[in-house]
């Protein structure tokens, strides 16, 4: 990442509706040569208030999951059969696995921090889209954001914030 980078924060009035942008965005990416987007993230904020965000670059949440699903469908066959370990092994062993994925493998999108704390500052029944573009593709970008009904919240940050979001680290 460096300073030629530019950081869209685009506000949808509906939980779904920055997931279906996400999607027009990714189509404006493979149709256009002068737009290659890298992440995305997608951040919800439900009628009841619940943060939940993804994104398209970062699969430590995925791996986690599937690690932590893997280890207690093993803890309930185990149970099953042997029924030794009692009806809280397979919840526990999926925790326990999830908990353990989560903190061995490395954030490689936004700060998760930061993208919970965009969505609670979310209206409750919106979301939010946020990625990262040079100077030459922002104008396409944010035409394209605006067109399907987005509000920008920000474009122009400091490269200090930029490398932050990102984790940019000089020894990686």
């Amino acid at each position: 990442m460096s300073e030629e980078m530019r950081l869209i924060v685009c506000a949808f009035d509906a939980t779904d509706k920055a997931e279906e942008v996400e999607h027009a965005l990714e189509a404006l990416d493979r149709r256009l040569e002068t737009v290659k987007l890298g992440n995305i993230a997608i951040i919800e904020k439900s009628a009841d208030g619940q943060v939940s965000f993804r994104e398209t670059k970062d699969h430590r949440n995925v791996v986690s999951q599937v690690t932590g699903m893997a280890a207690g469908a093993a803890a309930w066959l185990v149970y099953a059969f042997a029924g030794s370990l009692g009806y809280q092994a397979g919840p526990a062993a999926y925790s326990a696995s999830y908990n353990t994925a989560e903190r061995l493998i490395r954030d490689s999108g936004f700060l998760d921090e930061a993208l919970r704390e965009v969505g609670e500052h979310l209206d409750a029944g919106s979301s939010a889209l946020i990625t990262l573009v040079t100077p030459d593709e922002e104008p396409v970008v944010v035409e394209e954001l605006e067109r399907l009904g987005g509000k920008l919240i920000q474009r122009e940050v400091a490269p200090e914030l930029i490398a932050e979001l990102t984790q940019e680290q000089s020894d990686s």
